[in-house]
Order: structure tokens, then sequence, then C-alpha cells
């Protein structure tokens, strides 16, 4: 697989500064891990406090775009009401020998896996 440019990292770094809620902590911020496998690469995100419902995942050209998003409100007695929000926006630049019709997204605990296929010769 090859590495990723430092052309490919800096678009990286500015779209998620740009998708990054103002005000937003630093652990926003998901480090994503890509590995290559015999048919093609697995990337795989850590998604805690979101679901498949929750998730986006959409290819532009060589890129890989992941959103999610969830707000979940409950009630504490007295206290009256928390909200915790959860999101999530990555973007992965594919090798070129990836094929952006052939991709399988599931999620197993707390990590979302994404497999994307060379095409078939």
């Amino acid at each position: 697989m090859a590495l990723p440019s430092i052309i490919d990292q800096i678009d990286q770094l500015f779209d998620e500064l740009i998708h990054r809620p103002w005000g937003g902590a630093a652990r926003q911020l998901v480090p994503s891990e890509v590995r290559e496998v015999a048919d093609g690469w697995i990337v795989e995100f850590p998604v805690e406090g979101l679901r498949a419902a929750d998730l986006k995942i959409e290819v532009h050209g060589r890129r890989l775009i992941v959103n999610g998003h969830r707000k979940h409100e409950q009630r504490q007695g007295s206290a009256g009401w928390t909200r915790q929000e959860h999101s999530l926006h990555r973007t992965v630049t594919l090798p070129e020998a990836a094929s952006a019709q052939d991709i399988e997204a599931t999620i197993a605990g707390n990590t979302l896996a994404i497999h994307v296929r060379r095409p078939k010769r």
C-alpha cells in the first residue's frame, strides 16, 4: 500500500479543522487505522457512543468520508436533563488501486471496520 503523500495528510488535517465544532475538545480527532489485507484494505475507526444508524459512509473520488452524530438526552431526578453528544468526522485517502464500488462496513463493539477491496481482474 502506498503511503499517503504529505499533501494528502495536510488535506486531511485541514478537513478535520474545518469540520470540528468551535471550542471542541482535541479528543474529537479520532485516530484511524489502515491495514492491508489479501484482497484490499481495512480502515478502522473507534465509534464509541455511535450506532450504525448514526453513521454515514461516502466515497468521493479516492476519499472515504465517515460522518456520525448522536444526541442522547435523559432525565435525572431533581438534577434535570442531561444531554450527551457523540460526533465523528474522518476523511481517509484511499489507495489508487482501491475499488470505490466494493466497500463493506461492519461494527464490532466500539469499532467501525470498513473493508475496501481491490478491483477484480
